[in-house]
């Protein structure tokens, strides 16, 4: 199936790299034809180097990626995860965008000393123990200092802008037993956003392309909400 004149920006998170949304690029790229920026924020991918870049040189990074897309398509959707969906809405606030796809977006972080409020029961705790999401993520913690973590919490808060201000349709998409971001957080969102959807997933955490099952959920979602309507008007012509 060819879509004309489609972009796709896929925006990742922060210490993450382009294998984040990977699997969900490959899904929909095996199925549609399309424009696609994929950036990867300096300092960021499978080996971090974050002692000497800032906040602002990985939003430059995403937003210069949408006006590369934008000059080759006139139809753009974002997809953004955890930081990458701060820099999507952001980015959908000042510019063209018609379709929005935020994962997990890090409009608030959470600290240790407030896990309680995500109000775990004792399946969900044992749920994510059992997916040794730590595991994955230790040997990368080394390599993250301290100023890059106030880089982080800087940028969040100058690229949240107001979410009432976005336009287009957006579809978020959060795990239940996300232990980064609070799913709260996106539950608040949904109801700034003008035309927003929300998707709780059960059993899910924050980095949902470390599961399987969830992850091909996701991808689902994603599928349906950005190309239904292009199916539909494939199978009329």
């Amino acid at each position: 199936m060819t879509i004309s004149k489609i972009g796709v920006l896929f925006l990742h998170g922060y210490t993450g790299g382009r294998f984040e949304l990977e699997p969900t690029f490959r899904y929909l790229k095996k199925r549609y034809d399309f424009e696609y920026e994929f950036p990867q924020y300096p300092g960021h991918g499978t080996t971090l180097n974050l002692s000497s870049v800032t906040g602002d040189d990985w939003y430059r990074e995403a937003e210069e990626a949408y006006l590369n897309l934008a000059a080759r398509a006139d139809k753009i959707f974002v997809i953004g995860f955890s930081m990458g969906g701060v820099f999507a809405s952001f980015i959908a606030q000042k510019y063209q965008v018609d379709k929005l796809v935020l994962i997990a977006p890090a409009f608030d972080h959470t600290k240790l000393s407030r896990l309680n409020r995500l109000k775990l029961s004792p399946v969900e705790v044992r749920d994510h123990i059992e997916l040794n999401l730590a595991a994955k993520v230790r040997p990368r913690l080394k390599n993250i200092p301290l100023r890059a973590m106030q880089e982080f919490i800087k940028i969040v808060e100058a690229k949240i802008g107001d979410l009432k201000n976005i336009r287009c349709e957006t579809l978020l998409i959060h795990g239940k037993i996300d232990l980064l971001v609070p799913y709260q957080t996106s539950i608040e969102a949904k109801e700034k956003i003008p035309h927003s959807k929300l998707v709780l997933m059960e059993h899910t955490p924050h980095l949902i392309m470390y599961t399987e099952d969830k992850l091909l959920k996701l991808n689902i979602l994603t599928e349906r909400f950005l190309f239904l309507d292009v199916q539909l008007k494939h199978l009329v012509d």
